[in-house]
């Protein structure tokens, strides 16, 4: 957990804290390195099997390509160091200006290197991360995914956010993490044997009264022992960095999800005058946000200071061991200079670790994160389906038993058979199974057993007590799912026939419908949206809780009239809707049995 001596605890007394479950670590904690490994493997490794990563390894071998390039230029770069350096302590005009015009040929073709490299990498990026986006989308929303998740799982928190922000994160980082290693790879072995020709053994060397001798390679291992030592160093100070992140993730995604939730819900909570509850909910969220990082950028610092003073080290460490040779006269300025080069080359391809440790902790955190919704999609994918097929005119259930996900009982062994036009009414108290037999009929509820069959090919829709109102245009909104009908005039006159004739205007007006109109409305709406898809199958919860009476008994009247061989299933309290159902299902909450009249 956080530790509280990390932070000043009075900068978070404006602050609430919220209570962790310290029952469910997963929820909070990051994997184990050999779990993240293994995660990152069945990420990364599906999209470059398929026909479309095709392009992706030819994007990839250009930037091995320009990567090989950049290796050749550094090269070109050093022995530049060593012309240079030499006729300027020859006074060698002519030299020098050649070298000038050298170093702006090669300086130029790296701009043009770095440049295009970058360009590839941005496009490998992005077409990774298309076929990963859609791949997790498609993945997410198969099945009912996104529905069972919310019934089974409570570790995976913010999918959107591991969605939308996750796999872009991954993809940036990997392909980045990936090129750096490569190049560093390439870059050690290049200027390890310049470095290793440039440290050949010197004996009798003779420094402020000292005389010592130097084995063949010097400079080389010098750099390795440097290297190796910060590194060591720097993974233990930046151990916790990865957890951090982790956190910090979370953390962010929980708060903005509550800012979301409060806007969602933004008239609910005016009419409670909930603002001081959610002002101490929004702190609390918040509090997780800022206490973290506070955390994390201590630990940064902490980090940056080993690491950044290393780096200013390296820069003047190669200069003051082979500063002995020159002032011996054994090697000229430009070897010196060549040195310099060379060390900073093979420190800098040595440490690679020690300078990517920040990125490589934020993206453990992002694949851990990635994993664990993997599992948790999985895992949704393992519960039990109901047995539906789709044969015949009519709706069949046969033993249907619908269950809570503890395993309580809620509707036991219901036999019940509706033929085509019939429109069947579930009555019964409130927590008695009503809204989850409708669920479990429909199929989308996983705690059942039995067996349900639905005509054959039919179009079902299901019409909830708070309609879903999609983004987009008023029209589209009424049509959905289906796409916006050409014809307006039949929109038209829909939306007067249930009294909403003031809408019509704005028919192509894009807003956020569930927010502009009022329940009532919304499921005047919906009653529309029935009437345009025409499904032969009509799942219908508490549609009418908003309306009035007469609404009610004109909307089903309708309903009934444009849907006349559609089987209607409805659920709902009000004894008005008994006359509008030739068939009633009374759910007694005593013995879970169902019985028909």
């Amino acid at each position: 957990m956080i530790k509280e001596k990390e932070v000043r605890k009075g900068f978070f007394s404006r602050f609430g804290t919220r209570k962790h479950d310290g029952n469910n670590p997963d929820k909070h904690e990051s994997l184990r390195l050999r779990q993240t490994v293994s995660a990152f493997f069945k990420i990364a490794v599906p999209y470059w099997k398929t026909k479309e990563s095709i392009p992706g390894w030819l994007q990839f071998i250009g930037i091995l390509i320009f990567t090989g390039i950049t290796i050749y230029l550094a090269k070109m770069f050093n022995d530049w160091y060593k012309e240079f350096w030499d006729n300027v302590q020859n006074y060698n005009m002519n030299g020098f200006y050649g070298g000038l015009y050298l170093f702006l040929f090669l300086a130029t073709l790296h701009v043009v290197n770095v440049v295009y490299k970058s360009y590839v990498v941005s496009a490998l990026s992005i077409r990774w991360r298309k076929w990963l986006t859609v791949n997790f989308t498609k993945r997410y929303l198969d099945d009912s995914t996104y529905y069972r998740l919310q019934l089974t799982d409570q570790k995976t928190d913010n999918p959107d956010q591991r969605i939308a922000e996750d796999l872009n994160t991954f993809v940036t980082l990997t392909i980045g993490i990936i090129v750096r290693l490569i190049t560093s790879s390439a870059m050690l072995v290049t200027f390890a044997i310049i470095l290793w020709g440039l440290s050949s053994r010197v004996e009798g060397v003779t420094v402020a009264g000292f005389t010592f001798n130097l084995p063949d390679g010097y400079l080389f291992y010098l750099a390795l022992i440097y290297a190796v030592c910060g590194t060591l160093i720097t993974f233990i100070i930046g151990k916790p960095l990865a957890l951090l992140h982790f956190r910090q993730q979370r953390f962010e995604a929980d708060y903005r999800y509550s800012l979301i939730r409060l806007r969602e819900n933004g008239e609910a909570v005016a009419l409670y005058k909930g603002e001081k509850e959610e002002n101490g909910r929004l702190n609390g969220y918040f509090g997780d946000v800022v206490k973290n990082y506070i955390c994390l950028i201590n630990r940064t610092k902490a980090l940056e200071f080993f690491t950044f003073g290393c780096d200013q080290l390296a820069v003047i460490f190669p200069i003051l061991v082979a500063s002995p040779l020159y002032f011996a006269k054994l090697i000229t300025i430009g070897s010196l200079m060549q040195i310099n080069s060379a060390f900073g080359q093979v420190y800098n391809s040595l440490s690679v670790i020690m300078s990517l440790f920040p990125e490589l902790a934020t993206w453990k955190a992002v694949i851990d994160r990635l994993a664990l919704f993997e599992k948790s999609m999985a895992a949704s994918m393992k519960l039990p389906k109901p047995d539906i097929s789709y044969e015949g005119t009519q709706v069949i259930l046969n033993g249907l038993t619908v269950t809570k996900p503890d395993g309580s009982c809620l509707i036991n062994k219901l036999d019940l058979k509706l033929n085509p036009g019939s429109h069947l009414l579930i009555k019964g108290e409130s927590g008695v199974g009503k809204s989850t037999l409708l669920r479990a009929i429909a199929g989308i509820w996983p705690y059942s057993s039995g067996s349900v069959s639905l005509p054959a090919g039919a179009k079902v829709l299901f019409l909830s007590q708070k309609p879903y109102m999609p983004l987009g245009t008023l029209a589209q909104t009424i049509c959905y799912p289906s796409t916006a009908i050409d014809d307006t005039s039949v929109l038209e006159k829909l939306l007067t026939d249930v009294g909403l004739d003031y809408l019509v205007p704005q028919l192509n007006v894009e807003d956020q419908w569930g927010m502009v109109l009022s329940l009532g409305e919304q499921q005047r709406i919906a009653f529309l949206r029935a009437m345009i898809n025409e499904p032969d199958v009509i799942f219908m919860d508490e549609v009418t809780s908003a309306m009035d009476e007469p609404n009610e008994r004109k909307l089903y009247a309708s309903l009934q009239q444009t849907l006349k061989k559609s089987i209607m299933i409805s659920v709902g309290h009000r004894s008005t809707l008994e006359s509008m159902h030739d068939v009633i299902l009374n759910l007694d909450r005593r013995n879970r049995e169902s019985q028909s009249s």
